[in-house]
């Protein structure tokens, strides 16, 4: 395979990781893995032994500092890979590989394509339900016309199929201008589309299971200060705005995009407003949007040799080891 799996970890989430390699192997996942462990260095062996277990996997552990920043370590790990590809795996979701194949064969035939995914969906696999994060293609011919499109309905390509050097590219630029959680993932995937289009695909790529443990769920447990909602009321947060509206307005410039102020400060504006959750604006997934969405999913689901039906087959069986 063509792409690099890059799985983020940490000794204290051991048995996520743990799941995900059996998920791989039940998957026969033949592609190149590299791990970045940051766990303090009494308890360093943690993650090397569960990977050692893996023979059939190719796997590569890279071991960071706990003090890291997420996006440097992203970024060592993606120069490390030696494939054309890469994409990021939360050591508690499930990739796909049947539709990840499916998006390299659409990226190799497309130079100007930068992303790609498929249907991605939150699991509540405790009550057996699904709910769909709905992603949007931004194939417009024009930089910054797919950056407006991006800043009016964000959808984040993080977790994408992405080119490996566009990916270090986006990450370090990111990290340097907006090293707080909640705008480098906003800037993150705006420099992206600024450098190309995203595909979006009508497979299923990508299930992330919702628990207590995610680390979307302990932001807003925590009630963190760096995250939405509550970043409102951080002292920080206009000048966390003002380094995100130059870092575009930079990323724009290097794109050869001037005088386009205005047209980006509205998209901002949409941007904030939909992260604040503003009163009056349409909700990213309209009604009409998620029916359509979950219509096409089930008419998907409902035919017994769509590859999505063995895929979530295999990561219920994963599922059901690790809980027995």
């Amino acid at each position: 395979m063509t792409a690099t799996l890059i799985i983020p970890t940490v000794h204290h989430r051991a048995a996520f990781f743990a799941r995900t390699l059996q998920y791989f192997d039940a998957c026969a996942m033949r592609g190149p893995v590299i791990v970045s462990d940051h766990s303090p260095a009494e308890h360093s062996g943690v993650i090397a032994d569960i990977a050692s277990r893996h023979t059939g996997l190719s796997i590569r552990l890279i071991r960071h500092t706990p003090d890291m920043h997420f996006l440097e370590r992203l970024a060592d790990c993606a120069r490390a890979a030696e494939t054309p590809y890469v994409h990021l795996h939360a050591d508690d979701d499930f990739v796909l590989p049947e539709t990840l194949a499916g998006l390299i064969r659409e990226m190799d035939s497309d130079a100007g394509c930068v992303a790609a995914m498929g249907f991605n969906i939150n699991a509540y696999f405790d009550r057996q339900q699904f709910t769909p994060i709905k992603k949007f293609p931004v194939m417009q011919a024009d930089p910054l016309s797919r950056l407006i499109a991006q800043l009016e309905n964000y959808s984040s390509v993080l977790y994408a199929l992405r080119r490996r050097d566009e990916f270090v590219d986006s990450l370090d630029f990111s990290r340097m201008r907006c090293p707080d959680v909640q705008f480098w993932q906003y800037l993150e995937s705006c420099v992206a589309v600024l450098k190309g289009k995203v595909l979006v695909m009508e497979d299923l790529h990508y299930v992330r299971e919702t628990h207590a443990a995610k680390w979307s769920s302990t932001l807003v447990r925590e009630r963190s200060s760096d995250h939405f909602p509550y970043l409102i009321l951080n002292p920080e947060f206009q000048a966390r705005v003002t380094a995100f509206r130059s870092a575009i307005e930079e990323a724009c410039t290097s794109c050869g995009i001037e005088a386009a102020g205005d047209t980006v400060d509205n998209g901002i504006i949409h941007l904030l407003y939909r992260g604040f959750g503003a009163m009056g604006l349409p909700p990213r997934h309209t009604p009409e949007d998620t029916t359509s969405f979950k219509a096409l999913l089930e008419k998907k689901l409902g035919n017994p040799h769509d590859p999505a039906i063995a895929g979530l087959n295999r990561i219920f069986a994963v599922r059901a080891a690790q809980i027995s």
